[in-house]
């Protein structure tokens, strides 16, 4: 009976050891995949939509955002946009924000209403594309999609928008909340680190649940972690890259004034829809391995 505990952790590693050679043996598959997909054409296409999408869905933040008692919250949204965009485009966000940054309940209602219709259209450009990395072809109707993409974008967006607010509301949240409510001392010392723990929690969850939902083939949910993180990986690793070639080699400025902000702006979009269907061909992949160890010899 002793021996059986070492079994069982034995077992587990063995288990993990082989996860992690199976993504090794995806990972570049992917990559080729996704060239050979006309992933380059299908990122910038997703870039466009997101690009139009952006304007109505920073409306929609703002104003509801504005209803927060955050002080100064357009300087912080500002800092908390710099963490994820290049240098380059933070002018022109942050003058998009403060322009939003109001308490209207109209124009909350109209920004809730154009970024659903404009966001529900670039999802489903990416389903169409899912469908084609998942099942090879679109086997769905135009109207099914359309309607699949509001409720993508209504469960994507919530995720976002609570990130968000985990991370504005700061890290003394918890310290005003135990004096308005009472709650307890653990929950105020944990708050600063599990407030980011909550937002890579939601960024993962959406990109999930993008490739959950995505597809018209349903397939089981904890199988797409591993695209997710994928994708998240490679959108922070590309980000980096991109904004040290910004600071050291490239003169956009100099080329294109006042449209740099633009031009950074849209290869950066590019770079987040490359890293999510990069990370669903990632999936195809190990489904394939799966596959592959699970059929008799």
């Amino acid at each position: 009976m002793p021996t059986l505990a070492p079994k069982k952790q034995a077992g587990r590693f063995a288990g993990v050891v082989t996860r992690l050679q199976d993504f090794r043996r995806a990972v570049a598959p992917s990559v080729r995949n996704f060239f050979g997909h006309g992933g380059l054409n299908s990122s910038a296409a997703l870039a466009f939509y997101f690009l139009l999408s952006l304007l109505p869905f920073l409306i929609f933040l703002a104003s509801a955002l504005a209803f927060l008692p955050v002080h100064h919250l357009a300087e912080r949204m500002t800092s908390l946009v710099s963490h994820f965009v290049p240098d380059q485009t933070l002018p022109m966000v942050r003058s998009m924000l403060i322009s939003t940054m109001q308490s209207d309940e109209k124009l909350l209602s109209l920004g809730f209403v154009f970024a659903i219709v404009a966001a529900s259209n670039a999802f489903a450009v990416m389903m169409e594309m899912l469908d084609g990395i998942y099942l090879g072809e679109q086997a769905r109707s135009f109207w099914k999609v359309r309607l699949d993409a509001i409720y993508v974008t209504i469960v994507v967006g919530g995720l976002t928008v609570i990130a968000l607010s985990a991370v504005l509301l700061g890290p003394r949240f918890a310290e005003e909340l135990r004096r308005a409510f009472r709650i307890s001392d653990t929950f105020v010392r944990i708050w600063p680190e599990t407030r980011w723990l909550l937002v890579v929690g939601c960024v993962l969850a959406s990109i999930e649940v993008l490739y959950y939902l995505g597809p018209s083939r349903r397939h089981p949910l904890r199988q797409q972690l591993s695209g997710s993180v994928f994708a998240v990986a490679v959108w922070i690793v590309s980000s980096d890259l991109l904004g040290i070639y910004f600071r050291e080699f490239a003169y956009l400025n100099a080329m294109y004034g006042t449209l740099t902000s633009f031009i950074v702006l849209m290869i950066w979009l590019q770079l987040i829809a490359a890293a999510i269907l990069m990370g669903a061909e990632l999936n195809v992949e190990l489904e394939k391995l799966r596959k592959e160890a699970a059929a008799p010899a």
